[in-house]
């Protein structure tokens, strides 16, 4: 009666009729799968039960279908295809919710006085890690020496991590291999990096305290390494850095040999410089240890060292004809496997309670 009159067009009728029918059904079977999820208790259950449904026969039917139809057929399918996976949706996640809310609730036990506490008596404390015991114990070291003890942040400008400590642009370690740079980028364009090196800290220091100053960055970086037993994306390091009017070599020996002596207990300990190159110092030194208990007597690599580089005094904003410095980098992860023989980097990370009680 209604169409009486009129010139009917079929495909619309039947895309209306088809859009009327989806929202009846979405409004009268929105409840329609909550019997699947009924018995579920967890969320993963839930989870699960409706990436199956979502799979399931009907609607992997109705796909069939959807791909013989006409135009008008497919999208009045796609529709109805809509409105179940909805329906299901709708079911999980109601059910989600439930099991949210009853995870949530307070569940209250009545304090009781009796309450045995001496059956807690050989619960044992937290003990430090034992590479911030050795970083503490070379840190405590310097202390008494009379120098101060900087950290800043471990995302870092490349400012900061490369340039300002004589890292030049075509220096390999500015390269994905070794640095891992992050999405974000510094008011320059450049993108900022996990620091590579605690030498990061120098000129951010250098920028508060007015010469002459010693001072000791201990500290975690972080490097695109292939994880080995002797090798990890993070360790830690530790930086010495002396800065005044005058300044020698034998001053960093005697250093050396002081901090090493004391930190292996041993008086005897012989250190000796051999050539090497690093971006912030000039000469540049590898430092070498030999003492006659390690390994029945060898000689150790265990840092690198050299007068500072005048560019990188320059980025202190320190005249370099008024001021000098020496400098030097180990790694602590180093220095604990020595002291305490330990072989594989690994064992500092893998959590194993007995290992790092010290069992």
């Amino acid at each position: 009666m209604f169409f009486v009159g009129l010139t009917v067009n079929r495909p619309l009728v039947i895309i209306w009729l088809s859009i009327y029918a989806i929202q009846f059904m979405t409004e009268t079977n929105s409840n329609q799968y909550s019997p699947d999820f009924a018995q579920c208790t967890t969320i993963s259950q839930c989870i699960a039960i409706k990436e199956s449904l979502l799979k399931g026969d009907l609607i992997a039917s109705l796909l069939q279908e959807l791909k013989s139809g006409d135009p008008a057929q497919k999208k009045a399918l796609g529709g109805q295809i809509t409105s179940i996976k909805s329906a299901i949706t709708a079911a999980a996640d109601t059910k989600i919710q439930a099991i949210q809310a009853l995870q949530e609730q307070d569940d209250y036990i009545k304090f009781d006085p009796t309450f045995a506490s001496h059956q807690f008596e050989e619960t044992r404390s937290g003990v430090l890690h034992p590479i911030i015991q050795v970083s503490n114990e070379i840190v405590g070291i310097f202390q008494r020496l009379g120098f101060d003890i900087f950290d800043s942040t471990q995302v870092e400008s490349q400012w900061y991590n490369f340039t300002s400590v004589g890292t030049p642009d075509y220096h390999s370690a500015r390269g994905m291999q070794d640095t891992f740079f992050l999405a974000q980028q510094d008011s320059k364009g450049e993108n900022y990096v996990m620091r590579t090196q605690v030498t990061s800290n120098i000129c951010k220091y250098a920028e508060t305290h007015k010469p002459p100053f010693r001072v000791v960055f201990p500290g975690i970086v972080f490097r695109a390494e292939n994880m080995d037993s002797t090798h990890d994306i993070n360790f830690h390091q530790l930086d010495m850095w002396m800065v005044d009017k005058q300044i020698s070599i034998s001053q960093l020996v005697t250093l050396l040999e002081k901090v090493f002596r004391e930190y292996f207990r041993d008086p005897e300990l012989q250190v000796r410089l051999r050539p090497s190159y690093f971006p912030f110092t000039e000469p540049s030194f590898e430092i070498d240890i030999y003492a006659k208990w390690f390994k029945g007597g060898k000689w150790i690599e265990v840092a690198g060292a050299g007068p500072i580089h005048s560019q990188v005094i320059k980025n202190m904003g320190l005249d370099t004809t008024e001021y000098q410095g020496i400098a030097f980098g180990l790694g602590l992860t180093r220095l604990v496997q020595m002291k305490l023989e330990i072989t594989g980097i690994t064992q500092f990370y893998n959590g194993q309670l007995s290992f790092l009680r010290g069992e």
